[in-house]
């Protein structure tokens, strides 16, 4: 079956298409973008199923043409193609997946009925968040009878512009290597730091001695799940609406909330933490506390970036919900299993988006219309199965731990 790949020589794209060419149920693969070198590059790097194509994804006239006899459009390119692609794909009776996130996702899902009349399965959102975030809120969902929150916690730091990351299992022991590590990911703390000067901070509702309270994370700390067994209390940096749309929000009673924590070892978290409290409280702007933190950790390296003997790290990503079984509090939570913290989450998007096409070419699908990789996968197989095409499966093969406890 025929791939065609919009941004396929991409950071989540090119690993995508070279993980689908390892698939006997593909046997061609279109490297489509706008610069027809890097999918010419992007196209002898994977190998003789893949063959280059020159296209615009934003223009939905010229991408019909070239699609004739693909089966599926995969669409690992930027938020602004995916209307145009979604419509091409209706347009030539194409199955679609993408990455899309936030408000793309609600603007495709305008186009469902359409889809649903030309016959196609269009899922969107394929990746870590959403898609992966978002089964692992349904499956956590499920084991209550009622879901009164979901919450969504991150102990990742991220750089755009390369797609590495920083995580708790990453961290580097040398504080010179760790001192550059932390400058290359500057940009993204300042952009949470802007997101927490605008947005503010959100309260979460959490059920503490038997009743539910309302409480602001960052200044009084969260229950975390331990991946090695038990809870502890760490405190966020930022706290606020789920931005990018990373957890369902009809599966609970109220929607859900983000939580970002840091991979830092405790002594510098803390102190990111600091500078988040005084912009939020407005005692200062996040460039002069970007400055500050930087100045700060610069000034004194060995101190702020050792890790402690006891380090006890969060988990890289986890999900809860809160609610009721049985007539009883209680609340079920899991965890990428620390196995998985190695593992990019660029790279783990572009493994999403490739089991999404995978089981879009199967007919595991019968579904027709636009839909969220919630609505259209079993989050235990989707899970299974991204563990399996990894290059190097962990021992496990398991992406999720899990733990249920009863609160009264």
């Amino acid at each position: 079956m025929k791939v065609f790949a919009l941004g396929g020589y991409g950071k989540v794209g090119f690993p995508a298409i070279k993980l689908l060419a390892q698939s006997d149920l593909v046997t061609e693969i279109a490297v489509v973008g706008r610069s027809l070198e890097h999918a010419e590059k992007a196209a002898r790097e994977t190998g003789e199923k893949a063959i280059a194509v020159h296209a615009d994804g934003t223009d939905e006239q010229k991408l019909t043409l070239p699609l004739a006899g693909y089966d599926i459009i995969m669409n690992a390119a930027a938020n602004e193609v995916v209307l145009p692609a979604i419509r091409a794909a209706i347009t030539t009776g194409t199955h679609y997946c993408d990455v899309a996130w936030g408000n793309a996702v609600e603007q495709a899902l305008q186009l469902a009925s359409e889809a649903e009349t030309a016959g196609i399965t269009a899922i969107v959102a394929n990746g870590v968040s959403p898609c992966i975030s978002n089964l692992m809120g349904v499956y956590v969902a499920r084991q209550l009878e009622e879901v009164e929150q979901l919450q969504l916690g991150r102990a990742d730091i991220y750089s755009f512009q390369s797609g590495r990351e920083l995580t708790p299992r990453q961290w580097l022991k040398d504080p010179k290597e760790s001192l550059a590590a932390l400058h290359e990911f500057s940009p993204f703390i300042a952009w949470m730091l802007q997101r927490l000067q605008e947005n503010g901070s959100r309260n979460v509702r959490v059920y503490h001695d038997g009743q539910w309270v309302e409480m602001d994370p960052i200044k009084s700390g969260l229950d975390v799940p331990l991946a090695q067994g038990g809870t502890t209390t760490s405190y966020p940096y930022f706290s606020g609406d789920d931005y990018w749309g990373a957890l369902p929000r009809d599966l609970s009673t109220v929607s859900p909330v983000e939580i970002s924590f840091s991979p830092f070892p405790p002594q510098l978290h803390d102190l990111l933490r600091e500078h988040a409290l005084r912009v939020l409280e407005e005692n200062t702007d996040p460039d002069t506390a970007i400055n500050s933190f930087y100045d700060t950790v610069d000034s004194d390296p060995h101190r702020w970036l050792t890790l402690p003997d006891d380090f006890v790290p969060i988990p890289k990503m986890w999900v809860r919900a809160v609610g009721r079984k049985e007539g009883r509090a209680a609340r079920c939570s899991c965890w990428f299993t620390a196995s998985m913290w190695n593992v990019g989450g660029y790279f783990l998007t572009s493994v999403a988006l490739a089991v999404a096409v995978r089981k879009i070419l199967r007919g595991e699908i019968q579904e027709r219309g636009v839909m969220t990789a919630e609505t259209a996968f079993e989050p235990l197989s989707f899970f299974n199965e991204s563990v399996a095409v990894l290059p190097e499966p962990p021992p496990d093969r398991r992406l999720i731990g899990e733990s249920f406890e009863w609160l009264e």
